[in-house]
């Protein structure tokens, strides 16, 4: 037993904290029997392992979910991985790095993660040079945003300046990013070198395969709309929605958390996209990751807003029809280039993406507002084309009655922390939102 014991700390010795939390996860497996856990692989020489690093910087978790499943299938290949944050990773280390892996997002107007902001930094004031290091950046963000992948493309480039090897193209994704990022990595481990080491350990059988542990997924609360108020006065050009939810179990928050919400598409844009095709509206479809009547799908879990330029090309292909590299929403996409038939938008239902949750920041305190959460949100206007429309979520919000049932989860705000000294503080709103103090 004494001897099994050492040869387990010497394993976990070298561990990264995130290496650690899935090594325990495993464990867990295994102790109550989870079919998720397999038995233990056998270790090529330590000549012939592949050893990277694989670090990212994150916002809402994306990137994190990546990396995590990426050194799993790099263990898998016998590759050996240090998984790490960025916003706990070593400055000191990169300078003895000999390939790292970055996945990391753009925020807000071309911003770095939060938690990735000193790394950043470093790699452009104090970063030295780097000739021995080979790398490969994936790069999360958003085409709605102008600055599309920005923190991705400066990475890239600078480790490039700095003298680094580029062991695979720089991978911008957007928000439909699963399919281009798992492509992405899978030529990062044919570039990996010892590739020996990862054929070797392709013959262990099946049944020694390491399968990492299921990320625990978000959890969800459900409340009720008690209070939805318009701040502004009459006569105002902006509504500012004051909202309390009530919710009938303990919610654990700080100040400076969001609070996550789906949002719904309007009724009358459902409505008119099923009189434009024909569809029966309770037809029942089942799409990669919802299954429900084309009329549930379209409202609740579909996002038909300005759709990406892959699902509009994709749409394309369906109805056989010559479309440019564009961007609309779906309504004006079946207005200009109409489907011949309801079987035909049944297909386009099953590539349309989901809805992506938005954040709001919360306005309330858990010390002053047992059992509530209070939101300040400010409906989004816009003109597209001569014509006013609204943001998808704050128009959402605003017209939520009274009594109305919502689902919702708490997103951390990792960056920013009260003291834990009772103490008076200034608080400075930078002009760019609404202030929810």
């Amino acid at each position: 037993m004494n001897a099994k014991i050492k040869k387990m700390q010497e394993l976990v010795a070298d561990l990264s904290r995130d290496e650690i939390i899935w090594f325990n996860g495993y464990l867990a497996g295994i102790v109550e029997g989870s079919k998720e856990a397999t038995a233990t692989v056998a270790i090529p020489p330590a000549s012939s392992v592949a050893k990277i690093t694989l670090a990212y910087g994150t916002e809402t978790g994306n990137a994190q979910k990546l990396a995590i499943g990426f050194a799993a299938k790099a263990k898998k290949n016998g590759v050996q991985v240090k998984l790490v944050s960025l916003e706990q990773y070593k400055l000191t280390d990169l300078p003895r790095e000999e390939k790292l892996f970055i996945v990391i997002s753009t925020q807000g107007e071309g911003e770095p993660p939060v938690g990735a902001k000193k790394f950043y930094d470093h790699l452009f004031a104090q970063a030295p040079s780097l000739p021995g290091l080979n790398y490969a950046v994936l790069a999360l963000g958003d085409t709605a945003y102008p600055l599309f992948c920005k923190i991705g493309e400066d990475v890239d480039a600078q480790l490039q300046k700095l003298g680094a090897k580029r062991l695979s193209p720089l991978q911008k994704c957007d928000i439909d990013y699963e399919d281009d990022a798992a492509k992405w990595f899978d030529s990062v481990l044919k570039n990996v070198e010892s590739c020996a080491a990862a054929s070797e350990l392709a013959t262990t059988p099946a049944s020694s395969a390491i399968t990492a542990p299921k990320a625990k997924g978000k959890k969800y609360y459900n409340g009720n709309i008690v209070t939805n108020i318009n701040l502004n006065g009459r006569g105002s050009n902006k509504q500012t929605f004051h909202i309390e939810i009530a919710v009938n179990e303990l919610v654990e928050y700080e100040p400076g958390d969001s609070l996550a919400i789906v949002p719904q598409n309007r009724k009358v844009v459902v409505d008119e996209i099923i009189r434009l095709t024909g569809i029966n509206r309770n037809l029942f479809i089942t799409t990669e990751k919802h299954s429900g009547t084309v009329e549930e799908l379209l409202t609740k879990e579909l996002n038909i807003c300005y759709l990406l330029t892959s699902t509009v090309k994709t749409y394309a292909e369906i109805t056989q029809q010559q479309i440019p590299d564009t961007r609309m929403d779906l309504k004006d996409l079946l207005r200009i280039y109409p489907v011949k038939e309801p079987a035909q938008f049944a297909a386009v239902v099953k590539i349309l993406k989901p809805i992506a949750p938005r954040l709001y920041s919360i306005s309330s305190s858990p010390s002053a507002h047992s059992g509530e959460l209070h939101l300040t949100v400010g409906k989004h206007s816009f003109l597209l084309q001569d014509e006013q429309h609204f943001g998808l979520c704050s128009e959402f919000m605003g017209e939520l009655a009274v009594g109305t049932p919502v689902r919702f989860y708490i997103h951390k705000n990792r960056a920013f922390k009260l003291p834990v000294a009772d103490k008076d503080i200034i608080m400075v709103g930078p002009g760019i939102g609404i202030a929810p103090y």
